[in-house]
């Protein structure tokens, strides 16, 4: 509505700015009682606030929603304004568990080194699944490790598993990893148990049929690094690669 008098004849419309005259000035804060007790806080201006929202919608508005990327990150670290939209097939498979390799006092590390060419090369690891299984009373620690391929390890699951408390007969075991580790060519994802013995046993599911392409089946055996030729190791390798939509 509009207001007359104080020598303004036109009636304008009554948005309290204080720049124009007969529009009653700017709104105070707070709305008192005739005793001064605050009874409502009005919100006063804020073009700094709202300026600065315009200028970060249109720095978003090249991106229109409804977009779908590729994000190959972690899940939870998804950017903000973009949300999970759907899976890609992000697994590689070893071949089928024939036969099973024992981690005892001598051989303390066995697993699978991944070369050029390997599809898990270039990918950040996020889950393995391994087929194990105990012969005896095994105690810790068992780790499930990427390493170089000197068999530095560049980083351990963040799932632990005590190895006693493995069946007796081949189950799948799921170990998580952060998924900031990149696969080089010539790392391996090994298991890893140093407390073995003839009697206390971590077995670890192989493939004796071949090789799995452009990788190699290796153990560490009396301190020394070799490859078991024609062989494989049998387990799920899972990397972070999905889909994500901008909302």
């Amino acid at each position: 509505m509009g207001f007359g008098g104080g020598g303004v004849s036109k009636l304008t419309a009554h948005t309290h700015n204080a720049g124009l005259a007969g529009d009653g000035g700017d709104l105070s804060e707070t709305l008192t009682d005739m005793n001064g007790v605050a009874l409502y806080s009005l919100i006063t201006d804020n073009s700094a606030a709202v300026a600065a929202n315009t200028a970060a919608i249109a720095a978003l508005s090249g991106v229109p929603s409804g977009l779908v990327a590729i994000w190959t990150g972690s899940i939870p670290n998804i950017p903000s304004g973009w949300v999970f939209y759907q899976d890609i097939d992000s697994s590689s498979s070893q071949p089928l568990n024939t036969s099973g390799e024992v981690l005892d006092a001598t051989r303390t590390v066995i697993g699978q080194q991944f070369n050029a060419g390997s599809i898990v090369v270039g990918k950040k690891i996020s889950k393995i699944t391994w087929s194990l299984k105990k012969k005896g009373t095994p105690v810790a620690p068992m780790n499930i490790q990427i390493t170089n391929s000197t068999g530095v390890v560049i980083e351990t699951s963040s799932t632990v598993v005590d190895p006693n408390t493995l069946t007796t007969t081949a189950a799948p075991y799921e170990f998580d990893f952060a998924g900031t580790t990149t696969l080089t060519a010539g790392d391996m994802i090994v298991v890893a148990f140093a407390n073995g013995s003839a009697a206390n046993e971590v077995q670890v599911r192989s493939d004796k049929s071949g090789e799995a392409p452009n990788s190699k089946f290796r153990q560490y055996n009396s301190g020394v690094w070799s490859d078991f030729t024609g062989w494989s190791s049998t387990f799920i390798v899972e990397w972070n690669f999905a889909y994500i939509q901008k909302t």
